[in-house]
């Protein structure tokens, strides 16, 4: 007796209840019936697109079934994309559809129509999708957005967007304390030690940390399925600022190639090597042979007592800003626009680094040289920006009735900012043998950095 083997699909199943699927077999086992055919096999493709790319299990299982003859409801449940059909094609069997006639694929002119057949179900799509990308956009903009799990920091009364007050406070409470140098580990860690849940009501990851505080939706900005579509009537949780100067910092790929030691000791990264070859190589904690913990050079391995160095710039901090006229040192007019200009104008210098190495015009040595700097000099603006906005750790020491004990008490990640806002320390070469003494560690005020002749602090 002829055999026929049957496939149906449906690409969405709103109800989960596979009615669709099940009306389509139906129809094609009365279409096998009429004809006498027995119905060998039955693949089914519930709630699977046949044109995303993804792997339709049971159309690859039909595929390598070796039927004598497919049935389906209509033939662009089989396909709808050049590629499955040249597939099917190699099979040499015939296809028989319920709504759409039968295809011979055995001779060229049942083969031109099928190809035909599937090039307009492709169109059809594409123009679908197109469709349905200009209805998203629309609502986005709208600020109808449509999402299937709710955004930490939004939730939507019928159709309208709102702020949620608590989840929008503790995003900008963690942009303040990322940018001053916390990591994301650490947001995490508070936040689920804290009890604050993402809005599915989990646990915090480093990567789920990151994708909040990278949301374009903090700017007000229309999304939907992850397209950005601009800027739309979208409430906001970050300014514009903010939220540029996070994504740049969690983007940058240097990022994960940051020594670990960075928030862990004081100057960790920020000393730097006083030897004239070392051109101002930066040092990083480490132990050396006896276990006692050092900040070491790594160009021409020197190094000094990590404990010693960290006294002398916390006794220098402290002194500088127990002066009576410590606040006039940080009074100076600064035109915060003027500023913000020229971190755009410096990120977009750091940006072009890529290209210029792909056009072989730098190399990739000069490139990371470069962008090193660039990232100085961006990081030094926007701590006179923050500190021009009383933004900075630094204000909070100022008038200080106790100084020493208030900067004792900030977090490392602060104490580090007061210490860029202050200075460059560099720990200076005394040859082996000799006692740690104070004037080996020079500390230069911010701005005479490039004068290695200038005075300490």
């Amino acid at each position: 007796m002829t055999s026929a083997t049957i496939y149906v699909r449906q690409s969405e199943d709103k109800t989960g209840e596979a009615a669709a699927v099940t009306r389509q077999l139906d129809e094609c086992r009365e279409f096998c019936a009429s004809k006498g055919w027995a119905v060998r096999e039955v693949f089914e493709d519930n709630d699977r697109s046949a044109t995303s790319g993804k792997t339709r299990p049971a159309f690859e299982a039909l595929l390598d079934s070796n039927p004598e003859r497919i049935v389906v409801w209509h033939v662009d449940r089989l396909v709808r994309v050049t590629r499955d059909l040249e597939r099917v094609i190699d099979l040499g069997v015939n296809v028989h559809a319920v709504k759409s006639g039968h295809i011979d694929l055995s001779n060229p002119a049942g083969r031109a129509v099928a190809r035909t057949v599937t090039a307009w179900a492709t169109y059809e799509g594409e123009q679908k999708a197109l469709r349905q990308v200009s209805a998203n956009r629309q609502r986005a903009q709208a600020g109808r957005v449509l999402w299937s799990r709710r955004p930490f920091g939004f939730d939507r009364e019928g159709a309208e967007v709102r702020v949620v007050a608590s989840e929008a406070a503790e995003l900008r409470k963690a942009a303040r304390k990322v940018l001053k140098g916390a990591t994301l580990a650490s947001v995490a860690a508070d936040w689920n030690g804290r009890g604050v849940t993402t809005s599915t009501g989990g646990k915090w990851s480093v990567t789920a940390v990151k994708r909040a505080l990278t949301s374009p939706r903090l700017t007000g900005r229309a999304v939907s399925r992850g397209v950005d579509y601009g800027a739309g009537k979208m409430p906001r949780i970050l300014d514009d600022d903010t939220a540029d100067r996070l994504k740049a910092l969690l983007t940058d790929p240097r990022r994960k190639a940051a020594p670990s030691t960075t928030t862990k000791y004081l100057l960790s990264g920020l000393v730097c090597c006083g030897r004239e070859d070392c051109d101002d190589e930066r040092m990083f904690a480490t132990s050396n042979a006896q276990q006692r913990m050092i900040y070491r050079c790594r160009k021409c391995y020197g190094g000094r007592g990590m404990d010693d160095v960290d006294e002398v710039v916390r006794a220098t901090v402290v002194g500088i800003l127990s002066r009576p006229d410590a606040a006039d040192l940080f009074r100076a007019p600064v035109d915060v626009n003027a500023l913000r200009a020229e971190v755009v104008e410096l990120r977009d210098r750091r940006d072009g680094l890529a290209e210029l190495l792909a056009l072989g015009l730098m190399t990739r040595e000069a490139v990371k040289d470069s962008a090193q700097r660039l990232t100085d000099q961006i990081a030094d603006l926007e701590r006179k920006i923050d500190a021009a906005n009383g933004a900075s750790p630094v204000t909070r020491l100022l008038g200080a009735e106790d100084v020493a004990a208030a900067f004792d008490r900030l977090s490392l990640p602060d104490k580090r900012e007061v210490i860029r806002t202050l200075m460059t320390v560099r720990i200076l070469p005394v040859g082996k043998g000799v006692r740690f003494r104070f004037e080996h560690v020079e500390t230069i005020p911010r701005g005479q950095a490039g004068d290695r002749d200038s005075p300490g602090v």
